[in-house]
């Protein structure tokens, strides 16, 4: 438990040093609020496009942050030798994620905070908002993870994470105006969260057919197959490389 703490106060220390980081963690919710204010408002549908540019900017915050932070992180700590200290320090593999990962959920939680209000979730709707993305960001945690394995430094790693995160952050928005790409989001975390929240913050308030024909249990089980999935590839990875530095 120790380890876990200590590598999550090394986190915290280091956040202030990684200004690309920090300003993800920022950029996102600034960009929300900048959105949701210039394009919010009743359409001529009877929508207000300000919780949807929320919910668009909250998904985009949990397909590309943590997947980068994680991947990134490992890959520094792998360059920089610092991954193979604190082992030989006694720090084991699984504690040395587990602070990562902890770390990382710290801050979703504040920014998810951040999103929630200003999309003005309460009741059911919080929890469930909460919920998918806290899921979200654990299943994006996980597949950070294996890219950071698989980098042997943090250019390399910032070449295969880049095309990784703008897929699930841009795949959604495509899907919507091509049912070819939706067809293949259908199977992909990100989609699901954007899906399910859309609906949640457009049929709710105005009792209209949600706006993508899909459950918030089928949603569910997608983005918890998608976590299982990175999970036994995560193990795969680990199993091929390791995480000693």
């Amino acid at each position: 438990m120790r380890a876990v703490q200590a590598i999550f106060m090394k986190q915290l220390a280091d956040l202030p040093k990684n200004i690309s980081i920090t300003i993800m963690y920022i950029l996102f919710p600034a960009m929300g609020f900048l959105f949701s204010n210039l394009m919010g408002g009743v359409d001529e549908f009877g929508f207000d496009q300000g919780p949807v540019m929320v919910v668009q900017f909250a998904m985009m915050f949990v397909g590309m942050v943590p997947l980068v932070t994680i991947a990134n992180t490992i890959a520094e700590d792998n360059e920089y030798k610092s991954l193979r200290f604190l082992v030989t320090a006694g720090v084991k593999p699984f504690q040395y994620l587990a602070g990562l990962i902890s770390f990382v959920m710290v801050m979703a939680v504040v920014v998810l905070a951040v999103f929630a209000f200003m999309g003005d979730f309460t009741g059911t709707d919080l929890v469930l908002f909460f919920a998918l993305g806290l899921l979200g960001v654990l299943t994006s945690c996980v597949l950070g993870a294996i890219v950071g394995i698989f980098s042997k430094n943090v250019q390399q790693c910032s070449a295969i994470y880049t095309p990784l995160m703008m897929a699930l952050s841009f795949a959604p928005f495509i899907s919507m105006f091509s049912d070819t790409m939706r067809q293949v989001a259908h199977f992909v975390f990100t989609f699901q969260i954007f899906a399910a929240l859309t609906n949640l913050v457009i049929e709710i308030p105005y009792g209209t057919e949600p706006v993508f024909d899909i459950t918030l249990t089928q949603s569910t089980i997608v983005i918890a197959a998608n976590a299982l999935l990175f999970a036994i590839l995560f193990a795969v990875a680990y199993r091929k490389k390791g995480l000693r530095g």
